[in-house]
């Protein structure tokens, strides 16, 4: 479906090389000319706070949801590296996909479940989904079993849906949302399938972070929204079929590889800005910047350190991948516990390093790469931003304890 709505050439810009053939999955599929062309808007997207609904339109129409679908369906570590292609052109756009890729893999593992297999129905079609699962509360982030505060209150053979919830990537652009509540019935935790332009749902854009400005990740309101009871169900880690230990350890893979892509497009923009100075300084040693031996060293180290960046978030998706495909194995527990610390290791290298490059990337633009309209500070503000999701800090620790005293690894989102 791709290849066919999105042809090019095959010498378009340079992408991640995979398979056998050496040929990068984003040219194969014929996506390269289109994220070069959202890459071409980025900047200005940025400044101007313009919301991303064509660019996300046109990507679901020509079936970029349901790459993880069908028979001609990408494996995991290409997803993750078409992930980083689009990271690279506009990491706000490709951070609006990360909650739908994880729901369907999630119900790619039941197809015959009929929840499964309706959302697989959805993904096919090109809807996308979203996720309406966190609120203002004093509880742990990212901790298991905490209570929502959304409330489904029965009506008739369904429920009334209110709630309101915070950070709600990517919501602004999806066609359904995967909401938690509490059954009025029952005083259980639920999880509801609710179309994102019910009646009685707000999708409030109003994000104020420094970084991925156009994520869409701000409120969603639920004001007695009309929920039929088959749209309501347990949540997975209730189900029969929970998702093995560290399922969420894709939420982390995932956002580790969008900062990859960012630094993609830095040490693209660092070839640009330094190729295009005219004007060397006075106690320069060349006449012409790219010729400066400081600047060419430092385009070197952005360029080793990309490579570095690309390998280990490459490490933790195969990792991922094998855990994935040995979910309920005999290996199973050693090979979660491996994607995990892989995933963590991922994000503590690339975390600092991204931000360290994002720095040195103004350094070589000097005076005239400081514009608002070139906006190459957006690079360190989208990469802060990305990274603040369960800070390294906290991994670093983790991963130490772990080494040193065999200390199990946390089991909740993003690890």
């Amino acid at each position: 479906m791709i290849g066919a709505a999105l042809s090019h050439p095959a010498s378009a810009s340079p992408a991640t090389e995979t398979g056998p053939d050496q040929a990068p999955v984003t040219h194969r599929l014929g996506l390269a000319a289109t994220f070069d062309r959202l890459a071409a808007g980025a900047a200005a997207r940025d400044v101007a706070r313009t919301p991303i609904h064509a660019e996300t339109t046109e990507l679901k129409a020509a079936g970029f949801g349901a790459l993880r679908l069908g028979p001609d369906a990408v494996s995991l570590p290409d997803l993750f590296r078409l992930a980083r292609d689009l990271a690279t052109a506009d990491p706000n756009i490709a951070h609006v996909f990360r909650n739908h890729f994880f729901a369907v893999e999630t119900h790619r593992r039941t197809p015959d479940d009929p929840l499964s297999a309706r959302v697989l129905r959805l993904a096919r079609a090109g809807a996308t989904f979203g996720v309406a699962f966190n609120e203002i509360s004093t509880a742990p982030a990212g901790g298991i079993g905490q209570p929502p505060a959304a409330r489904l209150d029965p009506d008739g053979d369904g429920y009334r849906l209110s709630g309101r919830k915070i950070y709600s990537t990517g919501n602004l652009y999806a066609d359904w949302l995967f909401v938690s509540a509490i059954d009025g019935r029952t005083g259980e935790v639920r999880q509801v399938l609710v179309p994102a332009g019910a009646e009685g749902v707000r999708l409030d854009d109003d994000w104020d972070g420094f970084g991925q400005k156009l994520t869409g990740s701000g409120t969603t309101v639920f004001d007695r929204v009309r929920v039929g009871a088959g749209d309501v169900f347990a949540p997975p880690q209730q189900a029969g079929d929970a998702p093995f230990l560290h399922g969420f350890t894709f939420h982390q893979v995932y956002l580790t590889t969008a900062i990859s892509g960012i630094v993609n497009r830095i040490f693209r923009d660092a070839l640009d800005v330094v190729r295009a100075r005219s004007r060397n300084f006075y106690h320069a040693l060349t006449e012409r910047p790219r010729d400066e031996p400081e600047l060419q060293a430092a385009v070197g180290r952005i360029a080793a350190w990309r490579a570095a960046v690309e390998a280990v978030t490459d490490r933790a998706a195969s990792a991922l991948d094998l855990a994935w495909a040995g979910a309920g194995g005999p290996d199973a527990a050693a090979l979660s516990t491996a994607a995990s610390l892989a995933a963590a290791e991922a994000k503590v290298v690339t975390d600092e390093t991204a931000a360290n490059l994002a720095g040195l990337l103004i350094d070589v633009s000097s005076g005239s790469g400081v514009t608002v309209t070139r906006a190459l500070d957006r690079h360190w503000r989208n990469i802060k931003v990305i990274s603040s999701h369960n800070p390294r800090l906290y991994k670093e620790r983790v991963l130490g304890d772990h080494y040193l005293n065999a200390t199990a690894l946390p089991t909740g989102a993003f690890f």
